[in-house]
């Protein structure tokens, strides 16, 4: 006789339904528990990522305000300084008292050819001790042909500013002065230039002037033409 209780399938039950097997099971909570394991442990990085930028933050704040500490203490050192030194500190200071042109201001010949084509304009500001001082400020130089129209009379003018004004000092031994070359626009008709020289002073904020009559070589009369003989 044929024995009728014949052994189920692995993951069956006598009812005919299928059952996962333990080891399946395992390994699903297994996997479970290693992901929620992950998120954990890249929360945990994240978290540990923005503690280290407050920390580097609160480090430059402190930084800074320690930069500014030692700022306003030299502030208040200079503050204290500066009234210890009184009001009469301004008159020890050099200053600009007035300018002069040099001696040798006058016409130059710049292309080679009969006239000059500018005047060579040598200012010297001086100090209330008599010395000359590089001082910085704008320079204003224009030329006038007083013997012409008073409409025609201005034959140069121009400013330099304050930023390039170190460009035309020469100093040395026997030379202190600003140097400024200026080729007129159009050629004097006389052999006289007046020379015209503002200086703003960039430290007291004042302006002045000096005028110097210099000689200059005018261009030559134009050749008439010649007229053929008989």
């Amino acid at each position: 006789m044929v024995n009728a209780h014949l052994s189920q399938p692995s993951g069956t039950t006598r009812a005919g339904r299928r059952t996962v097997p333990l080891s399946l099971a395992a390994a699903g909570c297994l996997l479970g528990l290693l992901g929620g394991g992950c998120a954990q442990h890249d929360r945990t990085l994240q978290l540990q990522t923005q503690l280290d930028d407050a920390r580097a933050s609160v480090e430059r704040l402190e930084e800074d305000a320690a930069a500014l500490q030692n700022r306003n203490a030299a502030l208040q050192q200079q503050v204290e300084a500066l009234q210890g030194l009184g009001e009469k500190r301004k008159e020890w200071l050099f200053r600009v008292e007035r300018i002069a042109m040099g001696r040798h201001t006058g016409g130059v010949d710049l292309d080679g050819k009969p006239g000059d084509d500018a005047v060579k304009v040598f200012v010297k500001p001086i100090d209330q001790h008599g010395s000359v001082l590089k001082a910085a400020g704008t320079v204003k130089v224009q030329l006038f042909d007083l013997a012409a129209p008073p409409a025609e009379n201005l034959i140069f003018e121009h400013t330099w500013p304050v930023e390039t004004i170190h460009d035309q000092w020469s100093g040395g031994l026997f030379t202190n002065h600003y140097t400024f070359e200026c080729r007129w626009d159009g050629p004097p008709q006389h052999d006289e230039v007046t020379v015209r020289v503002e200086f703003l002073d960039y430290f007291t904020g004042e302006r002045f002037t000096a005028q110097k009559l210099c000689k200059v070589k005018p261009l030559p009369p134009p050749e008439t033409g010649k007229t053929a003989g008989p």
